[in-house]
């Protein structure tokens, strides 16, 4: 089996209120919280390079509130010293702007994404199509049409793999759906290495505290019950205190895991393999 190393990068920072991550009303009215923007690199001891979602081309929300400390997603490898043009699978964990954008940032890969996650957005494109891309209009709140057009491009090309449910995308790394939770087709990732499986939850859980408490967030597109079910399913993998979870959007993966920054992007190494350096002495170098 291979072993893979995993890094997670935070390519912008939000803010949003607390109860929008970790559930209302149990945290409604306490304010905001600093809203990490992730994505996540996987390397094999082999170098085999897959990347888990592409963020968003732009440092602007669909709200039109700008993010923090935005660096696009290919440009952030670039200054790790890692080529996106070495990345040949990106997995989409779903078609939300900011997991889904960017996605011309490389040239050389293929993309995984759920067929039900594309076929229920495209609906929902064609009944409310005439809606704008609006705080105003729910339907688009997390949706970026111009993203589709770039997928849709893809498809034709070749370059995009629809999964019908859990799939093994490379040796050790599993695209697991979680159909109906966050939205239509998400799927999270499950990554087995030398010190068990890890679980890339992409928004699948936004933070720890969802799976602590099993409380899902004050925002999602799908439907609650189904996004507890999928809380059990990764609480098995993740470990007794989560030592493996990877959660969406959560400030405190910089505590939870090691963690540096080079060139003002700050991530965290979750897992290294032994044919790999770590990235943290590069933050020690600035």
């Amino acid at each position: 089996m291979k072993d893979w190393s995993i890094w997670t990068f935070c390519y912008a920072m939000g803010k949003l209120p607390y109860d929008f991550l970790s559930g209302s009303p149990v945290n409604s009215n306490r304010g905001v919280v600093d809203v990490p923007m992730l994505v996540t690199l996987l390397r094999s001891d082999d170098d085999e390079f897959v990347l888990i979602d592409t963020g968003f081309a732009t440092g602007e929300s669909m709200t039109g509130n700008k993010f923090a400390d935005f660096v696009r997603s290919d440009q952030l490898l670039s200054r790790f010293g890692i080529d996106p043009g070495k990345i040949r699978k990106v997995i989409l964990t779903h078609l939300h702007f900011d997991h889904a954008g960017n996605l011309p940032g490389f040239p050389n890969a293929e993309f995984f994404v759920q067929r039900y996650e594309y076929d229920a957005w495209k609906q929902v494109i064609a009944e409310f199509g005439d809606l704008e891309n609006s705080k105003y209009h729910w339907a688009f709140s997390s949706l970026n049409r111009e993203d589709f057009g770039v997928l849709d491009t893809l498809i034709k090309d070749g370059r995009v793999h629809f999964l019908d449910g859990d799939a093994e995308v490379a040796n050790g790394v599993t695209c697991r759906l979680a159909k109906d939770t966050h939205t239509f087709g998400s799927q999270w990732i499950e990554i087995k290495t030398s010190r068990g499986a890890y679980v890339c939850a992409g928004d699948c859980c936004y933070t720890f505290e969802n799976l602590r408490r099993m409380w899902p967030p004050g925002y999602i597109q799908g439907n609650a019950w189904s996004m507890l079910r999928t809380f059990e399913q990764m609480k098995v993998l993740a470990g007794p205190k989560l030592e493996r979870l990877i959660p969406g959007h959560d400030i405190e993966v910089f505590d939870h895991f090691p963690t540096g920054a080079v060139n003002g992007v700050r991530f965290v190494e979750p897992h290294l393999s032994s044919r790999h350096n770590s990235l943290i002495p590069l933050s020690k170098c600035e």
